[in-house]
């Protein structure tokens, strides 16, 4: 097993910084994730934000490593899970792999916090650990993903900094603030808004169907 690890600061409040997180993808800065999706998301009574999401992205390796391993399609599925705790003012997402689990397993730990000493600054601690189970080749395999992670690391902290700009951008051409400077309430809101939107499109498209059976 090998492991990476290391420690950012970003010169920006904890609440933009996890505002970016949340919309971290689609960015140019890192354009190997290609879908997002949304499995479960909930606000807790305690405070909190807990979501599920399936990630799509290249295989984060060679074309003959991944072909030695069986991705043809060139492509790795991956499972985040994340939790928002507003009284503790972290933001917390652990992920793994889903696809060929049971050659390669890879587990990333990322958390950020305000800086101790300066609340106008966020921390970034980021972790991942990789198992390669391929006689001959774990150490040569491992030795390449813990090193696409290096590079993916700032590849990831300047899509948090494009993602802030943007949303500065959104904040600024729309002139109108937002009720609450609370993340948690924001988001919050947000997550409301989508869902009443869903019921609602869900509600008009079940009517239509029953006015309008289907022939067959």
């Amino acid at each position: 097993m090998s492991s990476w690890s290391s420690e950012h600061i970003f010169e920006h409040p904890w609440e933009d910084v996890v505002r970016a997180a949340f919309r971290k993808y689609p960015n140019p800065c890192n354009p190997a994730v290609k879908g997002v999706d949304v499995v479960d998301r909930r606000v807790c009574p305690k405070g909190t934000i807990q979501s599920h999401r399936l990630l799509s992205t290249e295989f984060p390796l060679p074309d003959v490593a991944a072909r030695l391993l069986g991705a043809n399609d060139h492509a790795m599925h991956i499972s985040e899970h994340s939790k928002l705790d507003r009284s503790q003012s972290t933001y917390k997402i652990q992920s793994k792999n889903l696809t060929l689990g049971h050659l390669v397993t890879v587990h990333e730990h990322l958390e950020y916090y305000p800086h101790p000493e300066d609340r106008s600054k966020t921390c970034l601690r980021q972790k991942s650990t990789v198992r390669v189970n391929v006689p001959f080749l774990s150490g040569y395999l491992e030795k390449l993903l813990i090193e696409n992670f290096e590079k993916n690391a700032q590849k990831g902290r300047n899509g948090i900094e494009w993602v802030m700009n943007q949303i500065k951008e959104e904040d600024t051409s729309s002139r109108v603030k937002p009720e609450s400077s609370d993340i948690l309430t924001q988001l919050e809101m947000k997550f409301k808004k989508e869902a009443e939107d869903f019921k609602q499109s869900m509600g008009s498209f079940l009517k239509n169907t029953q006015t309008n059976p289907s022939p067959l």
